[in-house]
């Protein structure tokens, strides 16, 4: 109609073209530590075998991934999307294969030498553990911005800048850290906030 103008739908998650639109957001400073890599490839494995982890290394161009290197996002991207799409399916969509691999990620990162410095530094204080997190994300990912806010005694708000990767992996990062921290009755949801912005919600009882 006049007057009015079109928007363009976002392409669905998972998909070819929304996985181009999100590296097309990345810049040269965006990077994955090679731990977080490993964790996906580990889930890979579990799901499809060795076939599965060969077809995720192909897709990133690489052979191994040491764990404290760092790698560029879009080869991160790359293997992350691998992986969800070998492990969704009949039982389990794109979105809750990305929150699985989150969680394996988060795991394979709190028993690495950085992983270990933050729970030493939390001592399953959810209020510490939310003051440290924009430092760990950072370790793990480099290139993005992380500031957090209290919102309440049991929550609080991370808002992370030159967010690249898709919220349900970040989510069940999230989720998996709470509860190794002995954070009860944890709960993480997401929005995004602006271009390249996503705001994550972590809250307890």
């Amino acid at each position: 109609m006049k007057g009015q103008t079109a928007t363009r739908a976002s392409p669905p998650i998972g998909s070819e073209e929304e996985l181009r639109e999100r590296q097309s957001l990345l810049g040269e400073k965006e990077a994955v530590r090679g731990v977080l890599f490993n964790a996906v490839l580990e889930v890979a494995r579990a799901e499809g075998g060795t076939a599965a982890v060969q077809d995720c290394l192909e897709a990133s161009g690489e052979k191994k991934f040491l764990d404290f290197f760092s790698y560029p996002g879009g080869r991160f991207l790359e293997v992350l999307y691998t992986a969800a799409r070998l492990r969704s399916g009949s039982h389990e969509d794109f979105e809750q294969a990305l929150r699985r691999l989150g969680q394996q990620a988060a795991e394979n990162f709190l028993v690495s030498t950085a992983g270990r410095t933050l729970r030493v530094l939390v001592q399953n204080n959810p209020h510490r553990l939310l003051n440290s997190l924009p430092w760990a994300v950072q370790v793990g990912i480099g290139g993005v911005e992380v500031s957090m806010r209290r919102t309440s005694p049991w929550s609080g708000i991370l808002t992370v800048r030159r967010d690249f990767c898709p919220r349900p992996f970040v989510e069940g990062g999230f989720l998996a850290t709470l509860q190794a921290a002995g954070v009860t009755n944890a709960q993480v949801r997401s929005w995004p906030a602006g271009p390249a912005t996503t705001e994550y919600e972590l809250a307890w009882q």
